[in-house]
Order: structure tokens, then sequence, then C-alpha cells
């Protein structure tokens, strides 16, 4: 009877998998640097990766140039935090054409195999960079951001074995209206769609960038780690982020290989310190004064699974763990 309980379970994940029914995981593949200790030396080196990059894709190409126009006026009417370049706010808008996203992130998902693959095979480098920068920068308090629930819809069908934490494992688009997400999770008729109720901690709120700012877009980081659990419908799921992250490469085009086991890196008195490399839903923090959101969220901290980069600057990270 044990041996049937355990089988029936494993069997109907077994079935699937193999009918190709997309499972919600930690995807293992993803490429997820988050570019700690390194944000400098990136940025002195990215812009010539950028133009390389856009000579190999007509459509990358054209929406980065796009993008450029674009964001010209958008920089205008907004207000931004210091250390904000141009390139981060062009990679927001060039995000947000519809004809890009999508090539950019099913890159994302299966760039992160190996760093070799990476260097060989993943063509949107320097992309990649400005946009995870320009969330890291964008990103606002926890607290705050946590009690503001958004929503994702995607026109097909998740399933989850019921345990253990997820993360997207490309950058997720989502909305504060319900309505805009269930619009997007309808758009191919022919698919049993999904809706995320999403309370994110990493999640920036992106519309005064975006081509479509009545979406009132949030986009979430590919390195985000929740905790899942079923929604109301066999077809949708509550994710509530545990204000951590996890990422397999740090400042990977410097050369830095990719961890089987993420290490973590957190704020010490004085200086930073890394700690003991453990498994990517869990790890220490960053405290940043407050012991638990307002709504009986996550605690209030900032934790990042990075491998340390060795003799590099680290200025850029003391300025991303403030809160």
């Amino acid at each position: 009877i044990m041996l049937r309980r355990l089988l029936i379970p494993l069997t109907y994940f077994c079935l699937q998998t193999w009918l190709g029914i997309p499972q919600l995981s930690m995807m293992p593949d993803a490429f997820d640097d988050q570019y700690i200790g390194c944000a400098e030396e990136m940025d002195e080196i990215v812009s010539e990766l950028l133009e390389k990059e856009k000579s190999m894709s007509s459509l990358f190409r054209t929406v980065w140039e796009n993008a450029e126009k674009e964001w010209e006026c958008v920089k205008k009417e907004i207000s931004l935090p210091k250390g904000f370049e141009d390139e981060y706010g062009r990679a927001i808008v060039a995000y947000t054409d519809n004809d890009f996203h999508s090539e950019l992130n099913a890159a994302v998902r299966g760039a992160g195999t190996s760093r070799a693959h990476y260097m060989a095979s993943f063509h949107f480098k320097a992309f990649h960079y400005y946009l995870t920068r320009a969330l890291q920068l964008l990103r606002g308090r926890c607290d705050v951001m946590y009690n503001m629930t958004v929503y994702r819809g995607v026109s097909a069908r998740f399933q989850h074995t019921g345990s253990g934490d997820i993360r997207f494992g490309h950058f997720a688009s989502s909305s504060i209206k319900e309505e805009v997400a269930e619009r997007y999770s309808t758009k191919n008729l022919t698919t049993t769609p999904t809706l995320f109720t999403i309370q994110t901690c990493f999640g920036v709120k992106i519309w005064n960038f975006s081509y479509s700012p009545p979406d009132e877009e949030v986009l979430i980081p590919a390195h985000e780690i929740f905790n899942v659990t079923r929604g109301q419908d066999s077809n949708s799921f509550v994710l509530r982020s545990t204000n951590r992250t996890c990422s397999h490469f740090n400042c990977a085009y410097l050369g830095e290989e990719r961890r089987g086991q993420p290490g973590t890196v957190t704020a010490a008195a004085g200086g930073v310190a890394p700690l003991p490399r453990d498994q990517c839903r869990e790890g220490g923090s960053v405290a940043d004064g407050a012991s638990r959101a307002a709504s009986g969220g996550p605690e209030v901290s900032h934790t990042y699974h990075v491998q340390k980069s060795q003799n590099r600057d680290l200025h850029d990270l003391r300025t991303y763990l403030q809160p």
C-alpha cells in the first residue's frame, strides 16, 4: 500500500512530463546572472558587445533602435535613481516590445546549462545585463511591493508537483490589473491558460517605460524565489515571494563558471563576507531593520545567492543592498 501511494504521484508526474505539460520548478537551465560585484567593469565593456549582438539579429537591432527614440521621450517624464544609465532605460522600453520579449525569454530559459553554452549560444548578453541592472536600481522596498498583488496570465497549462519553491527562470511580465493578465492568458484559444496571483519583492513597476502604459506592468526578474500553492481553480497558482533570489552564475561574461549549488553573499559589519554555499531556497539574509512586513509576508530582508567575484570592487554590491 505504501509503495502504491508513492508510485501514483510519481506516475502522474512522469505522464505530465511525457505529455509536455510545463512544470513549475527552480528552472535549473536558466541564465540567472545578477552581476554583483562587477557592474562597473561590465559597464565599461558591454557597449561594444551590444553593437556586435545587434548585428546578429535584425529584430533586436530594430527593437533597440526604436527603444532609443522612445527613451528620449520617456526619460523626460520620470524620476530615475542615481547611476541609472540610458542603456538601462532603453532595455526596459525594448523589453515591452511584444515582438521581442518572447524571443529573449526563450533564450534566457535555456542559456544557463554552462558558461560555455552561454558564451557561444546566448546572443542577448548585453541586453540581459542592461535589463537586470535596471531592475536592480529601480527595485523598491519588499514590504511595500509585497503588499501590491500582481497577476500574470499565460496561454499554457502549468503543473506543480506540490513541493519545493520555484522561480520563473526568465523575465516575467505581470500586471496590477487582473483583467490584463486574463486577456494575455486567452490569446491562444487552443490551449488551457494559467493565471498566477503573485506577491513579489523584486518586481518593478515599469509601466512608465512601456509602450503600453495602461497594462500597468510589473516586471519580475528570473532569479526571484517563490513559494507556490494552488489557486481556487485547477489552472491557477498563488506565488508568494520568499524575498530571496537564486543565481548559479555571477559575472559569467568576465569568466566566472556556473556553480552547481549557488553561493550566498551577505553584508557584514564593515564590509561584505561570503556565507557557506547552500541550496537556492536557503541561505543568509541582509536585514534592513524590520522583522516582518505588515501584511504578514516574508521577513523584510535581502538575500542574494551568487558566486562572489574575487578581487573586484564591491561598491556596486553595497549600493544594491540599500533598502
